[in-house]
């Protein structure tokens, strides 16, 4: 009975972000981004701390020394790739609705 806890083996990944929550999260993220820079650049000032909370969160423990390599090695490349590009799928989908609403509004003028 007392050796019962070094016999257990854990996942890792299930105790952390899912494949489909990352992606969900950049995707939604994504969209929303753009759309808020276009329309109430204001809100940026809500979104972005909230999704890259979510982010630092997540690749915080990816660089963990102990568990980001168990993750990787759990996950394979997708996750890590996925875990990489989606914050700055993010940014760009930022910058590119701050840039689309700027030229908007000198196309007005």
């Amino acid at each position: 009975m007392l050796l019962a806890p070094a016999l257990a083996s854990a996942e890792v990944l299930d105790k952390e972000f899912s494949l489909t929550t990352v992606a969900g999260v950049a995707l939604f993220g994504c969209v929303a981004a753009f759309w808020t820079a276009r329309r109430y650049p204001w809100a940026l000032a809500i979104l972005l701390p909230v999704t890259g909370i979510f982010f630092w969160l997540h690749l915080s423990e990816l660089l963990d020394p102990f568990v980001g390599p168990a993750m990787a090695a759990e996950g394979g490349i997708a996750y890590v790739i996925t875990s990489w590009l989606a914050p700055v799928a993010v940014a760009v989908s930022t910058a590119f609705g701050v840039v689309l609403r700027g030229r908007g509004a000198r196309a007005a003028f």
